[in-house]
């Protein structure tokens, strides 16, 4: 990186610098978009709130509510952020009736799944606007061949929306072909046909490759299978359409994400894969570059991303929070609030060392 902006013009980096400050407004806007999760849980469960924060360090602008006590502050790192509950973190304000660990578990429960689910639906937002304007990656027919001397159901141009029932989704190679594994007779999809849904069942069986150019020299043009030679490409769907696909790719994203995380406890992947704060504004930049539907795109995986590591049973992240209130539920006892203060601050340190690390990692790798 050092390398190329030393080679580059001032113009390019001056058009780097900007798309470092999109991807800092993106991530900072994410950021808000979940503590706004927990605010409005809170101001809706009858929590009192000290401060809403956007950035970490000494705040720049502050605002307080008269009438709440509430403080609004802008903060000089655009880095982070916080939604701090009156005695959350310590037994200082318990004896108020609205303080964090005076309210029932249960509540607290929401208020801390409130921050992630706010994230996912940014996501859900996004990625329903990313399909309308530029629309979602899907395997499409391009040839169809006769099964068994009959007229294959699939016609070219057939776009693949479900196979059995289960949405079709596509964010790596591997997911397209993926889409006719385990394919036999009966098997049923949902196709996009010159814009009008509809389900096919699929019959197996002997077919003949005409065209000469999806065969490798020596190969014979005698197959068994579905008939059709498809790829993928980028298929803009009508807003409705849009809004219904965006809640199972939303998931998908959350399933992708989990099994990366298992890759990378496991070993499968290394370091490489993940990366901290710096990393992702980074990528984010790099992203901006391409072009604004590329930039949606990642901001909405990243979106859905926060939601499931803040969910996560990590000292100082709102899983671990939600771990504590659900012992508290359990053995209707608290751990003690000086303990689980202390694990969260070291956690938090050690988060924060970690996300340092992957940084100079990918510093040091590139």
């Amino acid at each position: 990186m050092l390398l190329t902006l030393t080679s580059a013009t001032a113009g390019e980096v001056f058009t780097y610098i900007g798309y470092v400050l999109l991807a800092l407004v993106a991530l900072m806007i994410m950021i808000v978009i979940h503590e706004s999760g927990h605010y409005l849980a809170g101001k809706l469960l009858g929590f009192g709130i000290d401060e809403f924060a956007i950035g970490f360090g000494p705040p720049i602008l502050k605002k307080r509510n008269k009438k709440t006590g509430e403080l609004f502050t802008l903060r000089i790192l655009p880095l982070g952020g916080f939604c701090a509950f009156r005695g959350e973190d310590s037994e200082e304000g318990e004896d108020d009736p609205t303080a964090f660990n005076r309210q029932k578990p249960w509540k607290r429960l929401i208020v801390l799944f409130s921050g992630a689910f706010f994230n996912f639906l940014s996501a859900i937002l996004i990625i329903t606007v990313y399909f309308t304007a530029y629309g979602q990656v899907l395997p499409v027919v391009n040839t169809a061949y006769e099964v068994n001397g009959q007229e294959n159901v699939f016609r070219p141009g057939d776009v693949i929306l479900a196979k059995d029932g289960l949405q079709v989704n596509i964010m790596t190679y591997d997911d397209i072909l993926g889409t006719f594994d385990d394919v036999k007779t009966g098997t049923k999809f949902k196709i996009l046909r010159d814009g009008k849904a509809m389900t096919v069942t699929v019959t197996v069986g002997k077919y003949t490759i005409e065209d000469e150019e999806f065969l490798e020299e020596g190969e014979s043009p005698e197959r068994t299978g579905a008939g059709i030679i498809y790829g993928a490409q980028s298929v803009k769907l009508g807003f409705f359409r849009s809004l219904g696909r965006s809640f199972g790719f939303s998931f998908f994203i959350v399933f992708k994400i989990l099994a990366s995380i298992g890759a990378l406890l496991t070993g499968q992947v290394g370091l490489e894969a993940a990366g901290g704060t710096i990393t992702v504004i980074t990528t984010i930049a790099e992203v901006s570059s391409t072009g604004f539907g590329s930039f949606l795109y990642v901001v909405a995986i990243i979106s859905a991303n926060l939601a499931v590591m803040n969910l996560l049973p990590l000292p100082a992240l709102d899983g671990s929070r939600m771990v504590f209130t659900l012992i508290e539920m359990i053995f209707r006892r608290p751990v003690p609030r000086k303990v689980e203060a202390v694990i969260h601050v070291v956690g938090l340190v050690l988060l924060v060392l970690l996300a340092v690390f992957l940084d100079i990692f990918h510093l040091v790798r590139t």
